[in-house]
């Protein structure tokens, strides 16, 4: 009996590790995607469902998502801060696409905001977005 909860606590473990596959349908279904990246929960979902494959176009994609959310939709804040207290993933996730793919513009009017316009329960959120943009713009 010990082997066996052994055995399945290791396959388990072993199983639960192993990164997801961007396969071509996924790398397709992703591409179409990020046109609709139009609210927070859009972009909860993609980063959940394709998340393995943000990179390259894609990734740009994401990344220019989640500035049209920030600079165009800031009064939304505390609805991403929702979804980040349901998924703590999702903070990293959005904090990796605030990147220096972005426009000079959208990177200063997301410092900008996140210093003059952040409500005081997204204050520490706000001070990463600064950070990371303040990283992207070096």
């Amino acid at each position: 009996m010990k082997w066996t909860v052994a055995l399945l606590s290791l396959f388990l473990f072993t199983g639960s590790t192993q990164a997801k596959v961007c396969t071509q349908e996924d790398a397709a279904a992703a591409d179409l995607a990020v046109d609709g990246l139009n609210s927070w929960e859009a972009i909860q979902k993609n980063s959940v469902d394709y998340g393995q494959c943000d990179d390259g176009s894609i990734a740009e994609g994401n990344s220019e998502a989640v500035a049209r959310m920030l600079v165009d939709k800031w009064s939304e804040i505390g609805k991403l801060e929702t979804l980040i207290s349901r998924d703590p993933s999702l903070q990293e996730y959005i904090l990796k696409h605030v990147d220096s793919t972005l426009a000079t513009d959208d990177l200063n009017r997301i410092i900008e905001l996140s210093t003059k316009s952040c409500p005081e329960k997204n204050i520490l959120l706000c001070k990463k977005l600064i950070s990371a943009a303040k990283k992207s713009l070096e």
